[in-house]
């Protein structure tokens, strides 16, 4: 799978939080989530859209700019979906999203998903990557 057909798959089943998800879709969706998320606060800043006093400042979310803030509305339930189905991938619910309010969490489902999913079906379904 690629950059472009895992941003596809993550948003054609945005609304889907069952079955699995391959590392490749996961992964490959964050990258393009994070190039375009960066290419954004850029334009925004170059565009004086948002205000910083340096430019690599992390931009606070009351100073979030427009365009920031609708594709963070746009991306936000299919980035719970695509992770929710990685996680059950692994063989772990998808309500562990809920320990990302601790910040040991996030360190801790960013290690599961790293890891290959299981070889065998699950209760969430067969291995994405087997036909």
């Amino acid at each position: 799978m690629n950059i472009v057909e895992a941003v596809v798959s993550v948003f054609k089943n945005w609304n889907n939080f069952s079955g699995r998800a391959c590392r490749s879709e996961f992964w490959y969706f964050c990258l393009a989530l994070g190039l375009a998320s960066n290419a954004i606060v850029f334009f925004e800043i170059y565009t004086g859209m948002v205000t910083t006093n340096h430019m690599f400042d992390v931009v606070p979310i009351q100073d979030m700019g427009i365009l920031s803030l609708i594709f963070f509305i746009l991306t936000f339930i299919p980035s719970i979906s695509v992770t929710s189905r990685r996680l059950q991938d692994r063989g772990v619910s998808g309500w562990w999203q809920l320990s990302y309010i601790t910040i040991i969490g996030i360190l801790v489902l960013t290690i599961i998903c790293i890891f290959p999913g299981k070889k065998d079906e699950n209760k969430w379904g067969k291995n994405p990557l087997q036909k």
